[in-house]
């Protein structure tokens, strides 16, 4: 077990370190539209934290994070996947000057709907972790999943309102936010690779 925990650990580690050379270099590869090569590193960030949710069902061991670690290592292989072909996508667009209608076209098509189902997938994933923690007695950590597992009602409506050709005035209200976004995947994996560090 000792082993698999080790290994988790660094890969994950390095999973943040990405995320943290993606957040100081952006301006600059921004600037210079390397926005394929940024895609690409987040394809690799989330690759590097595809053991966790497994892991985690190893330690706390219960039968409803079986099928919650389901949910997380679907919700990790969408990312790979929608990064790894946003990032083809990208560089293809610059190099052939695709027309700006059909690059958005296919953006939308490779984000939008199909992330927002995926942070769907990850929510329902960390309400399991919450209660497993929580049956565990690891009260710390169940209230933090519980927090960040409430944001699934975010994440419903903004699929809703992606999802319809006319939304109400309700939904139009709701905005998608990528820094928000990155933040929340942030903080969740820091707190889980710290409790799997400290454990």
């Amino acid at each position: 077990m000792i082993p698999i925990i080790i290994s988790t650990l660094v890969l994950g580690w390095i999973g943040i370190v990405l995320f943290v050379i993606l957040a100081v270099t952006f301006p600059k590869l921004a600037k210079n539209n390397e926005f394929g090569f940024i895609h690409i590193l987040m394809a690799f960030m989330y690759a590097m934290w595809l053991p966790i949710p497994i892991t985690l069902y190893e330690i706390l061991h219960t039968d409803s994070l079986k099928m919650g670690m389901i949910f997380g290592t679907v919700y990790l292989s969408m990312m790979i996947m929608t990064m790894s072909l946003q990032t083809g996508h990208i560089v293809h667009s610059e190099k052939v000057s695709q027309p700006q209608a059909i690059s958005n076209h296919l953006m939308a098509t490779l984000s939008g709907p199909f992330e927002l189902m995926a942070n769907i997938l990850k929510s329902i994933w960390v309400i399991f972790l919450a209660v497993a923690f929580w049956k565990q007695q690891y009260v710390m950590m169940a209230n933090l999943m519980g927090i960040i597992g409430i944001l699934i009602i975010y994440f419903v409506l903004l699929l809703i309102k992606e999802s319809l050709l006319k939304p109400n005035k309700i939904l139009n209200r709701i905005a998608g936010n990528p820094y928000f976004f990155n933040i929340e995947v942030f903080f969740l994996f820091v707190s889980l690779l710290i409790f799997l560090t400290f454990i």
